[in-house]
C-alpha cells in the first residue's frame, strides 16, 4: 500500500526500539481474527456502487489501523490503487489515482483531521472515471463526523451508510482465549528479535483483552528471555503488559541517546530524557527544523540540555518519532505523567510552535481524556488539566479549533464547557466572509453552550446562524436543508429549555418537516436526526398541553428508534430508551400508568449496561429513566417499589448536577420533591419534608437566577411540601407553603389555562383541606368548591385522568361541609364521589 507523504522520514536508530514492533505497518504478528469484519469490508469495496465511504471505529488499541491495512494489502493484490492518506495529503489524494483506476483511500485519525477531509469527501462524492473507496479509521463518531454528514445531502449520504453499526470489539476472535493468542504471537516477535521463544502462563482480561494489549505480552514475555533466559515458563500479566512495556521503551531511549552521544556534556543529562520523549510525543514534530526548534524552547525547563546540542537532539528525537511509531496506549500515560510533573513543559512545547504543533498536542491530551471517561482510570483529573492546558495554548486559528472542537463528545458532563469555550474561540476567529463556515461555527457555538446549561446565552448564535442559514437555503435549495433543520430541532430545544414551549414549537415543527423532506430522498442519511427531532417535539407539545399530538409523536419517535436500534444497537439503543422514557411520560400524563409501565421499565433497563460503559455520557438518560419509572410506579399505587428507582435517581442526578448544575440542577430537584413525596406518602415524613425542603430552597435559586422559567415547578414543589408539613401537624407552615402555591398557580392559570388549571384545581383541594383542618369554616369550603368546579370542566376533557382527582376533591368537600354541620351538602358530595368512583373501578 502506497502512502501520500510530504515529510521524508529519517533513518531508525541503532539501538531497536521493541514496541515499533506492534507498528501495524510493519505487520511483525500475523493478521489475526477479524474475518467477519474483513468479509464485510470487501462486501463494501466491491459493490457496483461508483463511490463508498466506511467508518471503522474503536478505542486505542482493538486493532482498527491493523485490520484496515490488512484490507488495503488484500484489495492491492486484486488490482486496486489503495493510498493511505496522511495529514494535511488530502488536497493531493484522489489527484495521485491514475485515470480509470478503482482506488481505497485509507484515512487513519480521521477524527483529527481539519477541513480538508470534508473537501476530499466531496471531491469522492462527485464521483470520477474509476470507483473510488474511502475508508475511515477514528475513535469514534463524534462531533467531527456529524458535521461531515450534514455538509451536504450527498455526502451526508455516502457517510451514514458507511457509518459503524458498532465499535470493533476487543476480542478479535469468536470466543477468544487470550493465551492462545499470546502464545501464538510470541513466536514472530522472538524470530523478529533474534531470541528464544518463550512459554508463558498467562494471567488474562475478563471478556477478552483488545489485540495490542495480548501483543504487548508477548513481546514483553519474550524480551524477558533476554535477561533471564528462556528456563521454564514465564508467567505473565496481560493487565500490566504495557507498562511493562514502557519500561522497555524507556531503557531504549537512554541506549539511543548514549549510542549517538548525546548523554551527558555532549548534549543532555539523563534526567531530561523523558521529558525530551514527552515534548516529541505531544507535537508530534515531523522536520528537523521543527525538532531543533521544540529542543530549544524546552531546554529553558528540563534539567541540563546543552543549548548547542538543539539540531543533534531535535535529529535524534526524529529517529525515535514516539508520536508516530509508538502505539498511543504505550507512550501515553508516559506523556500524562511527565506534563503533570513538569507543569511548565507543556507551555514551553507549545509557545511559538505553530498551529499545527497546537493542535496535535490538544487532540492528543484530548484523546487521552477521551479514554479515561468510563471512570476506570485515576488519573482522569490530571488528564484534564493538561487537555485544559493545551486548549488554552492554542492560537486563534479557526481551522485548529475547529479539529479540536470536532473531537471533545458531546453530549458530556465533564466536557460540556470546555467545549463551549472552544467553539466561542473557534466563531472569533472565523472570517465573516466565509458564510458556510461562519454559519457552522455559530450552530456549534449556540449548541455547545444550550448543552453546558446555558440556554439564554445559547439561542442568539443559534438565530444569526438562521438568518444565514435561511439565504443559503435560498441561493441553493436543498444543499443545506440538513444543517437548517439541525438548527432549528437545536434552536427549538434550547428554547423549551429556556421554559419557552410556545417558541419552541414552530422550531420544532419545521425541523421535522424538512428532516421529512430529506428521509424521502435520503433515508439512512437522516433517520437518526429525524427521530431525535420528534422526540423532542413530544416533549414539547406535551408542555404545551397538547397530550394527545404529544403521545402520537412519541410513538412515532419510538418506532423509528426501534427500527435504527435493530440495525445499530450500539450507536441507537440510549436513543431508544430515552424516546421510550418519553413515551412512559406522556402515558403517565395522560392517566395511563399501567400503560406507561413497559416502556419506562424497558428504558431504564436498555441505559444500564451505556451508563455503566460510557457514564460521562449516558448518566443523565438513566437518571431521567429511572425518575419517570417511579412516578410510574407510584401512578400504579406501588409506591414501595418506587422508592428504590427514585432514590437511585436523586443519586444519579446529584451527580450530574454537581458536574453540569446549569443544565440538570433542575433535574435534581425534581426528583428530590418527587422522592420526598413519595416517602411522606410512606409513612416517612421528616424524611420526606428533608427532600422536599431542598428541592423548594434548589428551586426557589433558579427561579430568581431565570424569572418564569422555573415558577411553575416551584409551585409544585411548595404544594408537596405543603402536604407533608400537614401530616406532621406543622398547619401554620402547610398553610403557608400551599398559599403561595395557589397564588402562583391562578397566575399562570391566567395566562394560560388550558396548562395550569388542572393543577390550580389540585392546589386549591389540597388548600381546603388545610384550612378545614385549621377549622377556617366557609373559607376551605369555597377553595374546594372552586376546585371541583374546575375539575368538573376538566372532565369533559380527559375523564380518565380527571375523575379520580374529581372523587378527591369531592371527597375532601364531603368532609369540610360535614365539619360545618352542612350535612345535606356533605351527603350530596360524597355521594357523587361515591357515584364516580364506581364508574372509574367499572
Amino acid at each position: 500500500m502506497s502512502t501520500l507523504s510530504s515529510h521524508p522520514r529519517t533513518a531508525l536508530a541503532h539501538t531497536m526500539s521493541p514496541g515499533r514492533l506492534l507498528a501495524p505497518e510493519r505487520r511483525v504478528v500475523p493478521f489475526v481474527g477479524r474475518r467477519a469484519e474483513h468479509a464485510s469490508l470487501v462486501v463494501w469495496c466491491t459493490s457496483p456502487d461508483p463511490v463508498g465511504v466506511r467508518l471503522v471505529t474503536g478505542p486505542g488499541g482493538v486493532g482498527k489501523t491493523r485490520l484496515a491495512r490488512e484490507f488495503a494489502h488484500h484489495m492491492a493484490r486484486a488490482g486496486w490503487t489503495c493510498l493511505s492518506v496522511p495529514d494535511d495529503a488530502e488536497p493531493r489524494a484522489l489527484a495521485a489515482v491514475p485515470d480509470g483506476a478503482p482506488a481505497l483511500l485509507l484515512v487513519d485519525d480521521a477524527d483529527g483531521r481539519g477541513p480538508a477531509l470534508a473537501q476530499l469527501l466531496a471531491d469522492a462524492a462527485r464521483g470520477r472515471n474509476g470507483a473510488v473507496r474511502v475508508l475511515l479509521v477514528a475513535r469514534g463518531a463524534g462531533p467531527w463526523f456529524d458535521r461531515l454528514t450534514r455538509a451536504d445531502p450527498v455526502t451526508g449520504a455516502l457517510l451514514e451508510a458507511g457509518r459503524a453499526p458498532a465499535d470493533l470489539p476487543a476480542a478479535v476472535l469468536p470466543g477468544q482465549v487470550d493465551a492462545r493468542v499470546v502464545a501464538a504471537v510470541a513466536g514472530p516477535f522472538a524470530d523478529a528479535l533474534g531470541l528464544t521463544v518463550p512459554r508463558v502462563s498467562v494471567a488474562s482480561l475478563p471478556g477478552g483483552a483488545p489485540m495490542l494489549d495480548l501483543q504487548a505480552a508477548a513481546l514483553c514475555a519474550v524480551l524477558r528471555t533476554q535477561s533471564r533466559g528462556a528456563h521454564g515458563v514465564l508467567p505473565v500479566d496481560v493487565s500490566d503488559a504495557l507498562d511493562e512495556l514502557l519500561e522497555h521503551e524507556r531503557w531504549t531511549w537512554y541506549r539511543s541517546a548514549e549510542e549517538a552521544g548525546l548523554l551527558g556534556d555532549a548534549g543532555f543529562h539523563p534526567e531530561a530524557v523523558d521529558g525530551l520523549v514527552a515534548a516529541a510525543t505531544l507535537t508530534g514534530v515531523r522536520t528537523p527544523d521543527a525538532a531543533e526548534r521544540l529542543v530549544g524552547r524546552v531546554a529553558r525547563v528540563l534539567p541540563g540540555v546543552r543549548p548547542g546540542a538543539a539540531p543533534d537532539v531535535g535529529r535524534w528525537l526524529l529517529d525515535l518519532d514516539p508520536h508516530r511509531s509508538l502505539p498511543a496506549r504505550v507512550v501515553d500515560p508516559h506523556l500524562l505523567g511527565e506534563l503533570t510533573d513538569a507543569p511548565a513543559l507543556l507551555g514551553a512545547c507549545l509557545t511559538g510552535a505553530g498551529a499545527p504543533s497546537a493542535r496535535r498536542a490538544a487532540l492528543r491530551t484530548a484523546w487521552i481524556v477521551a479514554d479515561r471517561l468510563d471512570g476506570r482510570t485515576g488519573d482522569l483529573d490530571a488528564a484534564l488539566d493538561q487537555l485544559g492546558a493545551a486548549v488554552a495554548a492554542l492560537p486563534e486559528d479557526a481551522d485548529a479549533l475547529h479539529a479540536v472542537s470536532g473531537v471533545l463528545p458531546r453530549p458530556s458532563l465533564t466536557l460540556g464547557e470546555l467545549r463551549a469555550e472552544v467553539t466561542l474561540r473557534t466563531l472569533a476567529a472565523t472570517g465573516r466572509g466565509d458564510v458556510v463556515r461562519r454559519a457552522e461555527a455559530l450552530a456549534d457555538a449556540g449548541a455547545a453552550l444550550a448543552e453546558a446549561g446555558r440556554a439564554a446565552d445559547a439561542e442568539p448564535y443559534q438565530r444569526e446562524a438562521l438568518v444565514l442559514l435561511h439565504g443559503l437555503d435560498e441561493a441553493d435549495p436543498g444543499r443545506f436543508r440538513p444543517r437548517l433543520a439541525a438548527l432549528l430541532a437545536g434552536l427549538g430545544t434550547t428554547r423549551a429549555a429556556r421554559g419557552l414551549p410556545a417558541e419552541a414549537l414552530p422550531c420544532q415543527e419545521e425541523a421535522v418537516r424538512l428532516l421529512r423532506i430529506d428521509a424521502a430522498a435520503h433515508p439512512e442519511a437522516v433517520a437518526f436526526d429525524l427521530a431525535t427531532a420528534l422526540s423532542d417535539l413530544a416533549a414539547t407539545r406535551a408542555e404545551l398541553g397538547q397530550t394527545l399530538g404529544a403521545l402520537g409523536t412519541s410513538q412515532e419517535a419510538v418506532a423509528l428508534w426501534r427500527e435504527l436500534a435493530r440495525r445499530s444497537p450500539d450507536r441507537c439503543a440510549p436513543g431508544l430508551a430515552r424516546s421510550l422514557t418519553g413515551l412512559a411520560l406522556r402515558l403517565l400524563e395522560l392517566g395511563r400508568a399501567d400503560a406507561a409501565s413497559a416502556p419506562a421499565r424497558e428504558a431504564q433497563a436498555l441505559l444500564r449496561r451505556p451508563a455503566e460503559a460510557a457514564p460521562d455520557e449516558h448518566l443523565p438518560a438513566l437518571g431521567d429513566a429511572l425518575h419517570v419509572l417511579g412516578a410510574v410506579l407510584t401512578g400504579q399505587g406501588r409506591g414501595e417499589e418506587a422508592l428504590k428507582h427514585l432514590e437511585d435517581a436523586v443519586a444519579l442526578r446529584r451527580r450530574t448536577a454537581q458536574e453540569n448544575p446549569g443544565r440538570y440542577l433542575a433535574d435534581l430537584a425534581r426528583s428530590l420533591g418527587t422522592l420526598g413525596t413519595g416517602l411522606s406518602d410512606a409513612g416517612r415524613w421528616e424524611e420526606g419534608r428533608e427532600l422536599q425542603q431542598e428541592a423548594v430552597e434548589v428551586l426557589r435559586r433558579l427561579a430568581a437566577q431565570h424569572p418564569g422559567r422555573y415558577v411553575p415547578e416551584l409551585a409544585e414543589a411548595l404544594s408537596g411540601l405543603g402536604v407533608t408539613h400537614t401530616r406532621l401537624h406543622r398547619s401554620q407552615e402547610a398553610l403557608d407553603a400551599e398559599h403561595e402555591a395557589t397564588r402562583t398557580w391562578r397566575d399562570l392559570a391566567h395566562l394560560d389555562p388550558h396548562r395550569y388549571r388542572p393543577r390550580l384545581a389540585e392546589s386549591l383541594s389540597n388548600l381546603g383541606a388545610i384550612v378545614a383542618g385549621l377549622k377556617l369554616g366557609d373559607e376551605a369550603v369555597e377553595l374546594v368548591r372552586e376546585a371541583v368546579a374546575l375539575l368538573r370542566e376538566l372532565l369533559a376533557e380527559n375523564a380518565a385522568k380527571y375523575r379520580p382527582r374529581l372523587v378527591e376533591a369531592l371527597r375532601t368537600l364531603a368532609l369540610t361541609l360535614h365539619d360545618q354541620e352542612r350535612f345535606d351538602e356533605a351527603r350530596r358530595a360524597r355521594a357523587e364521589a361515591q357515584e364516580l368512583g364506581g364508574l372509574a373501578a367499572a
